[in-house]
C-alpha cells in the first residue's frame, strides 16, 4: 500500500480520484470539501491543518473541470503546506519510457501517452485521451475523455480540451483556452479563448474581443 491520500474535492471527479487512487494501492484518507458529505474531513480551508496533523501522507487536487481555476489555487495550496502530491497513472494507461508526468497529475484507464511527452503538474488525462509524440501539456491543463492530441502539440497552463476533441500536429492552445467537446483544431488557440466545431472556431475571448 502506498500510504493514506487526502483528496482535495469529494463531487464527482474527485471519487473517480478515489477509484484511480485505490487502482494506484493508495488508500483513502478523506476528503475535503466545502460541502459536507461521506467521507469528508473538512472545508478546503482544513487541507493544510490535516497534513501537517499527518492524517494522510500524501494529497492531490480531486476539483473537477467545473473549478478549473480552483484546482490550480488548490494545488499551491498543498504546495505551501508541504504535502507530497503524488502523480496517478492507471494500470491500463499506456504511458512510454520516455514521458515525463508532473506531480499531482492524475492519468486514467486507457490513456496514451507517447514518446517523449512532457506532462506538467496537476494535470488531468481523463479516460482514452491519447497525446502522441513530444506533446508538450502544462500544469493545472485538462484533457476529458477521448481527446486526441496529434503529435508535437502543445496544451498551455490550465487549457481545457474537451471530449473527444482531435487536435491537428503542431497545434498550439494558449494558456486557460477551452477547446470545446468534438472540435477539430487546425489552427492556434489563443490564451483565454474558447474554440469549437470542424474546423474549430473562436467564440469568446475572456475579457476582451
Amino acid at each position: 500500500m502506498a500510504g493514506r491520500l487526502l483528496i482535495l474535492g469529494a463531487g464527482g471527479h474527485g471519487r473517480a480520484v478515489a477509484e484511480l487512487a485505490a487502482e494506484c494501492g493508495w488508500s483513502v484518507a478523506g476528503f475535503t470539501d466545502n460541502s459536507p458529505g461521506p467521507g469528508v474531513l473538512g472545508g478546503d480551508d482544513a487541507a493544510e491543518g490535516l497534513i501537517r496533523a499527518r492524517q494522510a501522507d500524501a494529497a492531490i487536487v480531486g476539483v473537477g473541470n467545473t473549478a478549473l481555476r480552483r484546482r490550480a489555487e488548490l494545488f499551491e495550496l498543498l504546495r505551501k503546506a508541504g504535502a507530497t502530491t503524488p502523480a496517478l497513472v492507471h494500470p491500463r494507461a499506456s504511458v512510454a519510457r520516455t514521458c515525463r508526468v508532473g506531480d499531482g497529475t492524475v492519468v486514467f484507464p486507457g490513456a496514451v501517452l507517447g514518446a517523449a511527452v512532457e506532462v506538467g503538474d496537476n494535470v488531468v488525462v481523463y479516460s482514452n485521451a491519447v497525446a502522441e509524440h513530444d506533446c508538450r501539456i502544462a500544469s493545472h491543463a485538462y484533457l476529458s475523455p477521448g481527446a486526441i492530441l496529434s503529435g508535437s502539440v502543445t496544451i498551455e497552463a490550465g487549457a481545457f480540451v474537451g471530449a473527444g476533441a482531435v487536435l491537428l500536429p503542431g497545434i498550439t492552445v494558449g494558456a486557460g483556452a477551452t477547446v470545446a467537446a468534438g472540435a477539430v483544431v487546425t489552427r492556434r488557440v489563443a490564451a483565454g479563448a474558447t474554440v469549437l466545431g470542424s474546423p474549430a472556431r473562436q467564440v469568446a475571448l475572456r475579457g476582451g474581443a
